[in-house]
């Protein structure tokens, strides 16, 4: 039986917990953790403070410390949020089996918890047991229908299970809702270049250049990193095609490649996509006849 604190005590544990949980609004962190173990010192069992503290290490990616004290406060309480907690410290460890065992008791607690089938959808896939991270998925998708969360992960699983058609049925769904999500854009491109076609990915990857800006610092890296004398080639060479009336379809894609390293991935991605209906169009034609 968990030892009874006095009044007083009770006092001084609730006033250090307010004041750890002051610190932490203010991202003032070390101090936070101070009262935090200053409050535990008067209630070892104060389930609340042993979870905070391990918000708190999971925050500054201290996962060990995090483990100990979501583990100490299960001590304290069966909670859902602590079982939770500590299943995502074990799957980020890659202790999926851990991660697993942890899940199962919040579904005990609440077959409802949203985050819990997701996250063990992923355990299950890491697994490789794709059965049941597909229902797991779908366990979270009747909690609660709309979820993006769920969605894109059921998206992901399709993808990775070769499930094509399933898979972009579900990622324009999502797309519908939010047309800039970057993860959707690129998996519904990179379903497209496995497919064959390429016109759609290369359409694809257009917008995802348009809208990162992080691989716009990438092109401009890469631009940099080209000495200038091959610089000078590549423009050379670009031209030369350009300039021509008619192109085959390699100097199409080497014009491709050429504007790339010339710094102009949006006018790269352009011409492949042209190839590409030319391509389509040609076959078509042989089709008919």
């Amino acid at each position: 039986m968990p030892e009874k604190i006095s009044a007083r005590q009770s006092t001084s544990r609730k006033a250090l917990f307010e004041q750890a949980l002051l610190a932490e609004k203010k991202g003032d962190f070390k101090t936070a953790l101070e009262k935090y173990k200053m409050a535990l010192q008067i209630d070892q069992n104060f389930f609340d403070a042993w979870l905070n503290a391990g918000a708190i290490y999971t925050r500054q990616g201290k996962s060990d410390k995090a483990i100990v004290c979501y583990e100490r406060a299960l001590v304290s309480k069966n909670d859902v949020r602590a079982h939770y907690n500590l299943a995502v410290e074990f799957y980020k460890k890659g202790n999926y089996t851990g991660a697993q065992k942890e899940l199962r008791s919040v579904l005990r607690l609440d077959s409802r918890y949203l985050n819990a089938h997701i996250l063990l959808g992923y355990v299950f896939g890491k697994l490789g047991q794709n059965d049941k991270s597909e229902i797991s998925i779908k366990n979270a998708l009747k909690v609660e229908p709309q979820n993006t969360q769920a969605q894109t992960a059921l998206a992901l699983l399709y993808f990775h299970t070769n499930r094509p058609e399933l898979a972009l049925r579900q990622i324009n769904l999502l797309l519908a809702r939010n047309p800039e999500d970057r993860i959707l854009l690129d998996l519904s491109a990179k379903i497209s270049l496995s497919g064959g076609n390429l016109r759609q990915a290369a359409a694809g990857f257009k917008k995802i250049a348009a809208r990162d800006t992080e691989l716009k610092k990438f092109y401009t890296s890469l631009r940099e990193q080209v000495p200038q004398e091959t610089k000078k080639n590549i423009r050379h060479k670009r031209e030369s095609i350009e300039n021509k009336e008619k192109r085959t379809a390699k100097e199409m894609l080497d014009l491709s490649l050429l504007q790339f390293f010339d710094g102009d991935p949006t006018q790269a991605f352009e011409t492949l996509e042209r190839l590409s209906s030319a391509l389509e169009n040609l076959k078509k034609k042989k089709e008919k006849y």
